[in-house]
């Protein structure tokens, strides 16, 4: 398994950051600060805006107002630095009916344009999908494409991680699995920034709340 640091310098700072819809206000003046070798644990009921939150820290939605840093810069001023240090991995699973299990593992690794930190294969085995290397994306199930998904975690070298309900259709022994994975990247100096709706077995990881609603 990984055991290679980091870094220990990194830092996702937020700003007075607001977001508005139909004239309602979903984030109102929210500042925080993220750094390396932490996890902020994003709580809130449904439509309290902790979705909305994570696509607007990983740029995939714009603030109304406020600001979001990486290491000092604005994440709108480099945005490829910045997508090389993030793992952003949302409700969808981006999955490709068309490409088989190890077409949509390659593919997912080659989106940073960095060298890969494990094997394909030995991606495949930490979510156990072997034997299902050939089948195409529309023959496997929900929970099976969310596997798929979960390889990014340890092939790409990444810092920050945002990751929206991370759980959602796996088994007991993946949750396990991914539970340790959260650790190893924390205490390597990631920084992990997740919702979740289950309960965390992470209480040895330096880890702060916010609570949205």
């Amino acid at each position: 398994m990984i055991s290679s640091t980091l870094g220990d310098n990194s830092k996702l700072q937020v700003d007075n950051v607001s977001y508005e819809i139909n004239d309602k206000l979903i984030i109102n003046g929210m500042s925080f600060s993220v750094k390396s070798g932490e996890m902020l644990f994003i709580e809130g009921s449904n439509g309290s805006g902790k979705t909305t939150l994570l696509r607007i820290l990983s740029g995939l939605m714009q603030a109304d107002e406020g600001q979001i840093t990486w290491n000092g810069k604005s994440i709108e001023e480099d945005r490829i630095e910045f997508n090389q240090q993030l793992t952003y991995l949302g409700h969808s699973t981006g999955v490709k009916a068309e490409l088989s299990t190890l077409e949509n593992i390659n593919f997912f690794s080659s989106l940073s344009g960095l060298p890969q930190r494990e094997s394909s294969q030995a991606a495949i085995e930490w979510v156990g999908l072997q034997g299902y290397e050939d089948s195409p994306g529309r023959h496997l199930s929900y929970g099976q494409q969310r596997r798929i998904a979960l390889t990014r975690l340890l092939m790409e070298p990444s810092q920050l991680w945002v990751l929206d309900e991370p759980f959602a259709g796996l088994d007991k022994k993946m949750i396990g699995a991914l539970e340790l994975r959260f650790k190893e990247h924390v205490d390597n100096g990631g920084l992990l920034v997740l919702t979740s709706h289950q309960h965390i077995e992470l209480d040895q990881v330096n880890t702060s709340r916010l609570q949205l609603g």
